[in-house]
């Protein structure tokens, strides 16, 4: 009789067609405290591969992030991303009389960068913002799906302005500025507008209009702002979404010196803030790539990314792993995912430090993988790659999702590695995936006991 017998075996299972139990690449070893063998029996399994492909999140929900996102990146791999964003202002509570022998000096909209004083991309060049006025007013949308069966995103939990909706704005530019996005030499950027619409702004508050009386009237009246980068900027810089519309005027007091005060326009209804994101892939391997269609890896030379804001994924199955779970005699100690990524896309472009994994239901993600016993959204574990050749890697611990696998429905549901929450919603933040052979780098290991 065999006591305390403790069995690893390994499983590397890496990418697309290339994930093998036991197979050409195993791992094993043996550890026992009594020296009969005859008593082991150890069976090798060549069937379990894993699909791979590259897929988009649909319906985003981009609104009431807490950062606005400007500006356009681009990486040779994947293509450029473009990030507008759209607000709308309320005037101060109680603004004040203007003196009656003012005059208008200058209509400035400030941004301030946010708090991590987030850039992707090439920061070191002159980047370029231009102000539109809405002409269509910004409101959230509730997704209703009872019409079509399917279920809502896990990310969706109300009613949302989505990153791929567009509200019409007009094409004369309300003003514009330029800036090197050196956030450790400046606090903010100050953005001159049309001054004839400072100048009916400045009447309308010196004559206590209407539209000034109130958030909805005002609202009726300007609708808001688009904010949107010139098309050979190299970086989306993120902005905080409490903007200051300053109104300056100056006038000469009783002492007969001039002097010089303001009106502040802030930024209204957090909700109705909202980052529009639009990408062009039409030169890379990814030009194909459609919402609510999965692009597998044989298109795209076995490569592929996770990318924020458009909703990038990639897309992992084991379609045979229900089949050996359900073999008897075997007991899963251990099962960790682990994914290598690019480290030549450091730098201007760093990768997802806290990934994530959802679990989708023929396309659409409705649960995550949670921290096993804990009912918390499991960040993976992020290994930085180094200048040896050694390339980054996230690692899951999928004991608690291999549980489910075997339940009835579970063949129609895949993995999904994504960027983390709020990340995935606010920020251009891209990995592209490390290759090997036409073949992402991904591995499943699994350590199990058979009796």
């Amino acid at each position: 009789m065999i006591r305390r017998i403790r069995l690893f075996l390994s499983v590397v299972l890496s990418g697309a067609l290339l994930f093998t139990m036991i197979g050409c690449d195993k791992d094993m070893g043996i550890s026992l405290d009594n020296e009969n063998l005859d008593n082991l029996n150890v069976t090798a399994d060549d069937t379990l591969t894993a699909e791979i492909g590259t897929m988009i999140l649909p319906t985003l929900p981009t609104n009431g992030t807490g950062m606005m996102l400007v500006g356009k990146a681009y990486q040779s791999a994947v293509g450029s991303l473009e990030a507008q964003s759209s607000f709308v202002l309320i005037p101060e509570s109680n603004l004040g009389e203007i003196p009656t022998d003012a005059v208008f000096d200058s209509l400035n909209l400030v941004l301030r960068p946010n708090s991590n004083r987030y850039v992707y991309g090439d920061s070191t060049e002159t980047q370029r913002i231009v102000a539109f006025r809405l002409m269509e007013a910004l409101e959230t949308k509730t997704l209703d799906n009872s019409m079509t069966g399917e279920p809502v995103p896990a990310y969706v939990t109300g009613a949302a302005i989505f990153g791929d909706q567009t509200f019409a704005h007009s094409t004369e530019a309300l003003g514009e500025v330029s800036f090197i996005p050196e956030w450790d030499k400046k606090d903010s950027v100050s953005m001159r507008l049309n001054d004839q619409l400072g100048e009916e702004f400045f009447t309308k508050i010196r004559n206590a209009d209407v539209d000034f009386n109130s958030a909805a009237n005002f609202v009726e009246y300007f609708k808001g702002i688009t904010l949107a980068p010139d098309a050979t900027n190299t970086a989306i810089v993120g902005f905080r979404d409490t903007v200051e519309l300053r109104l300056n005027y100056s006038y000469v007091g009783s002492d007969g010196f001039k002097r010089s005060d303001y009106k502040v326009i802030e930024r209204g209804n957090e909700a109705l803030q909202y980052n529009h994101f639009k990408a062009d892939r039409s030169e890379t391997l990814y030009a194909n790539l459609k919402v609510g269609e999965q692009l597998p890896i044989a298109a795209t030379q076995g490569q592929t990314f996770i990318q924020a804001g458009s909703g990038v994924a990639t897309e992992i199955s084991f379609p045979a792993l229900s089949d050996f779970l359900k073999r008897e005699g075997v007991a899963i100690n251990k099962a960790e995912l682990e994914i290598e990524i690019e480290s030549s896309h450091l730098g201007f472009y760093p990768p997802e430090t806290q990934p994530i994994l959802m679990i989708a239901e023929d396309g659409i993600p409705t649960s995550f993988v949670l921290q096993p016993y804990q009912n918390s959204i499991q960040q993976g574990v992020y290994y930085l790659g180094n200048n040896t050749g050694a390339n980054g890697r996230y690692t899951f611990n999928l004991i608690e999702y291999i549980k489910t696998v075997t339940e009835p429905g579970a063949q129609h549901k895949t993995l999904v590695l994504s960027n983390m929450l709020p990340a995935l919603l606010n920020t251009a933040n891209t990995t592209i995936l490390a290759t090997e052979n036409k073949k992402p780098k991904v591995k499943l290991n699994i350590v199990y006991t058979k009796f």
